[in-house]
């Protein structure tokens, strides 16, 4: 037996001709020592080995010459390193060599304990060339880890190769390396490779084939996840100058999870992702890149990155589908609760985004759109948009749609044109929409969303807005006339409208002014509104008549302060509405106004021998005041009458109505608290039953 131990040394010329010539070396010395002996031992130890793209730590060759004229080969490692990737341990080879014609490697095993990977058997056999001939090799790699393999490599004896590769192994092995730490994943990996170079450690062109099987992985948190997947990959790449290639990936079955968003592979067919790239020193590039959703739609793509810059990336998307697009990926990014978090879209949309870094620049185009509220509180048809937005510059847009409802009101045609900044949007032109026989005019609009949150800001007027599909859509006491009236600065901002200034309005012959107005979670399943209002100058004639309340003449001054209503419903107000004598405007009252008023203060009608005469001997009275307060808390109004409220609780009566001249007819209250939904059922009994008086002067 002969031992020899070098110190450590390296290969710097092609590993295939450095260890053909030392086997062909060893070949002879062996030949030579089988003619003196029947068996010869030969070992060879080093510190370490290195050549291109491998190391050997510790390595330890020993040759038998065996006695049918082949020699046994053992080789062993403490430790094994391809290229970058480490922790390869306790790496023992060895098999039968032939080499009385081509030599041959027959019947090898291995043995390899890898970090990664677990224990590892290796079985190979094939063909090893002398000095720079043909070779081939078979190999099995088997680990219940690492799954089941089996390649095979062939040489030439011009220096070319070329490889096959096929195997299966559990998707949680080779998922580690890409997947965060401590995530979980399943699954299994089915893998088809082919390979081709100009030498052992050259490549120059591959193909890789990977079909994945019941897919999942999760994070800790659960928040990114997927389940049940089936997919599939074919990369393929070739080196010249730089690497380059293409890939193509289909997504066939599963969910996929990456909170906030959520995706089902589509039932209409695979998910396609493709991809031309290069990679060279210190830049990579997807070129040529597209994405075919059915059901949603396609879209093109670039990305790439030069060195330290940052990532630069562009996606053009082509006949999307805005319902699912809407739903899938806008909805979720949404403010949970906000109004548009809640819509439905429909239409089809081409969208252009530039990002590197942040979103640079954004074109689109939208048609045939919709916008629904499924609760029923907004609705737009007929939209078309286009326009372009970027980051540094000025853009532009155009809005348009056919017609509309907010809260089942009906409105009509929009026609807007705006001003687009990095940050805000501006309206170029008044804009105006038919709403309830008339129309509503929007100038200055601004809207800005700066801070993440979208506020708007504008003012304008409303022109002879009709009243009676108003009162009925609100499920407010039914009355007819028209309404106009002058927007102050108008704001929406955090689901708050609200305004600036007075929102004054000429009705009935006097004004109405509304301070303070504002309404919280407009558009919200419970709406709550908050205003001061003041009457002034009032005339009863026209509203008595609208309301079928019965005739009542004169002019009308009051308030109503701290007025809340939840979903458009009363729940506190402080209000008071008393006559007011106006020059040419006589003060009269119809027996039937008489009668419902009466009825209004809590009594059963007018009583008594004299008044109950008056009533239906004479058609109208005139009275000296009139007046009437009503204080809701809690569901309970506290009624008061001409005196006002401080009156009222000097004693258990209150007066609505004094008479003057003869007859004269004078209404009091007696029931000064009672409940608001009572006193609303004798208002709309009032109203329903009975019909208006035709008399008067």
């Amino acid at each position: 037996m002969t031992a020899i131990s070098p110190p450590a040394f390296s290969l710097p010329e092609p590993i295939v001709r450095r260890w053909g010539a030392l086997l062909a070396v060893l070949g002879l010395g062996l030949s030579h020592g089988c003619a003196q002996a029947r068996a010869t031992i030969l070992e060879l130890r080093a510190q370490s080995i290195t050549g291109p793209g491998f190391s050997l730590q510790q390595p330890r060759l020993r040759l038998h010459t065996l006695g049918h004229g082949g020699e046994r080969i053992d080789l062993s490692s403490a430790a094994l390193q391809f290229g970058r990737h480490g922790g390869w341990q306790q790496a023992t080879f060895a098999c039968t060599l032939h080499t009385s014609g081509p030599w041959r490697c027959d019947a090898g095993t291995g043995q390899i304990l890898s970090r990664a990977y677990g224990p590892l058997s290796l079985h190979f056999s094939g063909a090893i060339a002398a000095l720079n001939g043909a070779a081939g090799m078979q190999l099995t790699l088997r680990g219940k880890r690492a799954g089941d393999w089996r390649g095979q490599w062939q040489s030439t004896a011009g220096g070319t190769w070329h490889g096959h590769l096929q195997g299966q192994a559990p998707a949680q092995t080779w998922l580690a390396s890409l997947l965060p730490p401590h995530w979980h994943s399943s699954g299994t990996l089915v893998v088809t490779g082919q390979a081709q170079g100009a030498s052992w450690h050259e490549l120059s062109i591959a193909a890789v084939d990977v079909e994945a099987h019941n897919l999942g992985w999760q994070s800790p948190d659960g928040l990114q996840a997927a389940e049940h997947g089936r997919a599939s990959l074919r990369v393929v790449a070739m080196h010249a100058t730089d690497w380059r290639g293409s890939a193509v990936l289909h997504w066939q079955k599963g969910a996929l999870l990456w909170t906030p968003w959520f995706a089902e592979a589509p039932k209409e067919g695979p998910v396609q992702l493709s991809s031309n790239w290069l990679v060279g020193k210190g830049f990579w590039e997807l070129r040529d890149g597209e994405l075919r959703w059915p059901g949603l739609g396609q879209a093109g793509f670039r990305a790439g990155r030069m060195g330290r810059q940052p990532l630069a990336w562009s996606l053009d998307a082509r006949e999307v589908q805005m319902r699912p697009f809407y739903a899938q990926w806008i909805r979720p990014i949404l403010s949970t609760g906000s109004v548009p978090a809640r819509l439905d879209a429909a239409g089809v949309a081409e969208i252009a985004l530039r990002f590197g870094p942040g979103l640079r620049s954004a074109r689109w185009r939208w048609r045939d759109g919709a916008l629904t509220d499924p609760r029923g509180y907004l609705r737009i048809d007929g939209i078309s948009s286009s326009g372009h937005w970027s980051a540094t510059g000025p853009g532009r847009a155009g809005l348009n749609w056919r017609e509309g409802a907010v809260y089942a009101l009906p409105f009509g045609a929009l026609d807007g044109d705006f001003t687009l900044g990095p940050h805000t949007l501006e309206s170029r032109s008044p804009m105006q929409v038919a709403l309830l026989g008339g129309s509503i005019g929007l100038r200055n609009l601004r809207a800005s969303w700066r801070t993440g949150r979208l506020s708007l800001r504008m003012n304008g007027a409303l022109h002879d807005l009709q009243l009676a599909p108003l009162t009925r859509d609100l499920g407010w006491p039914p009355f007819s006339g028209t309404l106009s009236a002058s927007l102050p600065q108008l704001a929406y901002a955090d689901g708050r409208l609200s305004t600036d200034g007075t929102l004054a309005a000429q009705v009935f012959g006097g004004q109405v002014e509304v301070r303070d107005l504002a309404i919280s979670h407009f558009l919200g399943t419970a709406p709550v509104l908050t205003a001061d209002i003041r009457l002034h100058r009032l005339h009863l004639r026209p509203m008595t008549d609208v309301f079928h309340f019965g005739y009542i003449n004169g002019a009308l001054d009051g308030y109503i302060h701290h007025l809340v209503l939840l979903d458009w419903r009363p729940v506190s107000f402080d209000a008071r509405l008393y006559s007011q004598r106006e020059p040419g405007l006589e003060q009269e009252i119809s027996a039937t106004a008489i009668e419902n008023l009466s009825r209004l203060g809590g009594g059963g009608g007018i009583g008594g021998l004299f008044q109950g005469l008056y009533l239906r001997l004479f058609k109208t009275f005139h009275y000296e005041k009139l007046g009437m307060g009503v204080r809701l808390t809690d569901g309970v109004a506290e009624l008061s009458g001409i005196g006002g409220a401080e009156d009222a609780e000097k004693s258990d009566h209150f007066t609505l109505l004094q008479g003057a001249g003869l007859p004269r007819v004078n209404i009091v209250g007696y029931n000064r608290r009672t409940q608001w939904s009572e006193l609303v059922s004798r208002l709309l009994a009032a109203i329903r039953g009975e019909t208006p008086i035709q008399g008067g002067p």
